[in-house]
């Protein structure tokens, strides 16, 4: 989830503080949505893939597993050319083609994707992560009541916490989107109540209040992130006590934005440049505050 709500939460950053024309969609990783590994049928046994294989020699089973491996590996590529022949070979098997579907929504072939979800629900009604990685694939391509549709499925048929907190934020994120903004609360303030040692709904939640002009009631949720989210938060919260024209307030988190962004070591050229726009955006404000 960590991982997960990280990416999403950059986004919402870079949608709010650079006020530039960015997607608001997701930012597929191999990490966002678990793989699942094929099971054998009942009397029946596999062994797991080796770490290093020959795809050549796999049966269909144990190529939906070993695609399962490479994608959670950040394999995708690889994973992608394995994981269609496991359909291929056993089109009846909804592991195979979810798995198939991860692969190709991370390799950013979206109505691929969705093609291939559809299709594992299909195979198997109760298939939560395949519902959940469809929604993601709408939100994607932007048709965001498709993927609040399909995120309510996720969560309605949940049976672990990954599945219901990651279908909550979601939801969460999707329906700010579409402007339902007292709903979109509602479901990430019940993310936040899953597992509070994860605060990415909190800062979520301050991007929700930002947007709607309650700024001292943003701050106050910002106040609740942990120190996992500290560039996010130091750039909000500048852009808050901007909002509010507290110069020396705003003075001190602008110190801290510039300081966290210099040293963040993780940080993509694209993010990087992005984050490096808004600093000099807020810096022009900034010196306009009396």
């Amino acid at each position: 989830m960590k991982n997960t709500a990280k990416n999403n939460i950059r986004t919402l950053l870079l949608a709010s503080v650079a006020c530039v024309g960015l997607t608001n969609g997701p930012m597929l990783s191999a990490q966002e949505i678990l793989p699942v590994p094929a099971r054998p049928r009942t009397g029946l046994s596999a062994a797991a893939a080796p770490a290093s294989v020959d795809p050549g020699s796999l049966g269909s089973l144990a190529l939906v597993n070993e695609g399962a491996r490479l994608l959670a590996a950040g394999e995708t590529g690889e994973a992608e050319a394995i994981l269609g022949r496991a359909v291929v070979e056993n089109p009846e098997s909804p592991e195979a083609m979810y798995n198939f579907g991860l692969a190709l929504g991370f390799n950013s072939k979206f109505a691929e994707a969705i093609n291939a979800q559809l299709k594992a629900i299909e195979l198997k009604a109760q298939f939560p992560e395949a519902y959940l990685a469809l929604g993601n694939m709408y939100l994607a391509l932007d048709e965001n009541e498709q993927a609040l549709s399909a995120f309510e499925q996720a969560h309605a048929l949940a049976h672990n916490e990954h599945v219901r907190r990651s279908a909550l934020f979601n939801k969460g994120t999707v329906l700010s989107k579409l402007g339902r903004f007292l709903e979109a609360e509602m479901a990430l303030s019940e993310c936040l109540a899953v597992d509070p040692t994860d605060t990415a709904p909190a800062f979520a939640l301050a991007n929700l209040h930002m947007r709607q002009g309650n700024y001292e009631m943003a701050l106050g949720w910002l106040d609740s992130v942990s120190s996992d989210y500290q560039l996010e938060t130091s750039f909000l919260r500048c852009r808050l006590q901007l909002k509010l024209k507290d110069r020396e307030a705003a003075s001190k988190a602008f110190g801290e934005a510039g300081k966290a962004l210099k040293e963040s070591k993780n940080l993509d050229q694209e993010h990087r440049v992005e984050l490096t726009r808004a600093l000099e955006e807020m810096a022009k404000e900034l010196s306009e505050l009396k």
